[in-house]
């Protein structure tokens, strides 16, 4: 899917994510991801890239640690495993911040609140791209 999605959590900043474990755990879960950083002013400096059999992305994040962009995601399974991808980004948010998932094209949203399913997701992706 080549749409660029946000998981955005509402705030300026956030000093408690853990780059160091999401690049651990990105690497655990999607084996072959390549990391590329920026020193350059791009508010996104990070770019993770996967382009494996069973799914692709490439997922950016803004220098602030607030906002991961989804440009592109695709697998065997579709909008099930976009959804698990999303859900398993916004773990990396404390659970009770606000953090909502946007899509650029029309600003539609989902609050990502803690208690969201994987089937919740893929039923507003579902709606969303129809």
């Amino acid at each position: 899917m080549a749409v660029t999605l946000y998981v955005h959590l509402n705030e300026e900043q956030n000093y408690k994510f853990d780059l160091k474990k999401f690049n651990e755990d990105i690497d655990a879960k999607y084996p072959g991801t390549n990391i590329e950083v920026s020193n350059t002013a791009r508010t996104y400096d990070i770019c993770w890239e996967n382009y494996s059999e069973p799914y692709q992305f490439e997922l950016r994040m803004d220098r602030n640690r607030c906002t991961f962009a989804i440009e592109y995601f695709n697998s065997d399974k579709d909008l099930y495993e976009f959804a698990r991808f999303i859900a398993w980004l916004r773990t990396y948010f404390d659970e009770d911040k606000n953090v909502i998932l946007l899509y650029e094209t029309d600003c539609t949203q989902l609050d990502l609140s803690c208690d969201r399913t994987i089937d919740d997701i893929r039923i507003w992706l579902e709606e969303t791209f129809g």
